[in-house]
């Protein structure tokens, strides 16, 4: 039986096939009320010096223009 991700649960990994640094340092999956999605996040840092991660979620399957 394959991994089900639990209802509002993720998982997030280092994205070990960087190759260039415009894309993600983080990838992942997970489901929001249902429905299968994929992360992506970013190291940043903030103008105070604050580093922090951005994220984007969007439901799998779904177009990315």
């Amino acid at each position: 039986m394959a991994f089900e991700p639990r209802d509002n649960t993720f998982t997030i990994f280092d994205n070990e096939n960087k190759t260039s640094k415009n894309q993600p340092d983080f990838t992942g999956q997970g489901k929001i009320n249902g429905k299968e999605v994929k992360i992506a996040g970013w190291k940043k840092t903030s103008q105070g010096g604050k580093e922090y991660v951005s994220y984007k979620v969007e439901e799998k399957g779904a177009y990315q223009g």
